[in-house]
């Protein structure tokens, strides 16, 4: 499906690039991972035979440095951008540290990336972009994570911006409608009922499935688990 065709997946070490880069290499992709800890990825990488790159996607010239890095190796053809924060808590309880935070981590690294991959695939005239909003963002409604559903929100403002404004660009927007089933979120909630919860390896294969489309310009896909 995306035999030979150069991806890139950020946020590599994390919980979900586990079930994308697998997902990936085994439709053809040729892949580059990074993230800002080398440990993080180096087995994945070496596991789908990747090219890896260390990059803080807030700082905007590791950015930059980051697509540089793959165009030199390959005309990239896609991106899917997995970077990014989770905080719950009441909102007169916050500080500005966190607002920072979790503007950072879902919306500043998203703004990074975009300029630094966007002249790439707009100058040829095709290429794919994915990002990861969340349920609240889709819903508008977000009690006890009010700064986590602005940035994811944003996220989500900006991709669609950009529809219609950077030519033969496709973007997706996946919004995971609940907890996904990953080692961190059990550790987290050991009381919660697994069973409930969006396995990783539907969101990695619906978002391959995106990648080796055509046609249309923005696709928004809400994933929720299982009744």
């Amino acid at each position: 499906m995306l035999e030979g065709k150069a991806f890139l997946i950020t946020g590599a070490g994390g919980a979900l690039a586990r079930a994308l880069i697998p997902a990936f290499h085994r439709a053809g992709a040729r892949l580059f991972l990074s993230d800002p800890r080398p440990e993080r990825m180096a087995e994945r990488a070496e596991a789908v035979g990747a090219r890896t790159f260390v990059a803080d996607l807030t700082k905007p010239e590791e950015a930059l440095a980051l697509a540089r890095f793959v165009e030199q190796e390959a005309p990239l053809h896609g991106v899917v951008h997995t970077v990014g924060g989770f905080a719950a808590g009441r909102f007169l309880d916050s500080d500005p540290g966190l607002y920072d935070w979790m503007l950072d981590l879902n919306l500043r690294t998203t703004y990074n990336l975009l300029k630094a991959v966007l002249p790439y695939l707009e100058g040829r005239g095709e290429g794919f972009f994915a990002a990861f909003a969340a349920g609240p963002a889709w819903t508008g409604i977000g009690p006890g994570r009010a700064l986590y559903t602005m940035a994811k929100t944003a996220l989500a403002s900006l991709l669609k911006s950009l529809q219609g404004e950077v030519e033969g660009v496709r973007f997706l927007l996946v919004y995971p409608m609940g907890p996904l089933d990953t080692e961190a979120n059990r550790k987290a909630m050991p009381e919660a009922d697994f069973s409930r919860w969006i396995a990783p390896e539907l969101v990695a294969a619906m978002v391959v499935q995106a990648a080796g489309a055509r046609g249309g310009r923005l696709l928004e896909l809400p994933i929720y688990p299982p009744l």
